[in-house]
């Protein structure tokens, strides 16, 4: 395994930004396509709570902003 790491380390010693690019234009996809399965799977049917919450600012406004000296 000294070779293996040895090499690993070579290669992100003189082309580190080149792999580190690399990673992240094959991870991207990646990351999307396994989201995009997990958004896919069948949910199990049954009763589902739903939460709705309405946030107004109070009626007494008159819509003038304070003034700050």
């Amino acid at each position: 395994m000294n070779p293996v790491f040895r090499f690993i380390d070579w290669m992100l010693r003189e082309h580190g930004a080149f792999v580190s690019g690399l990673f992240v234009y094959v991870a991207v996809p990646f990351i999307v396509c396994h989201l995009g399965r997990r958004a896919k799977r069948k949910k199990p049917k049954g009763n589902h709570t739903f939460i709705l919450v309405i946030i107004r600012p109070p009626t007494g406004l008159t819509g003038v902003p304070p003034v700050i000296r």
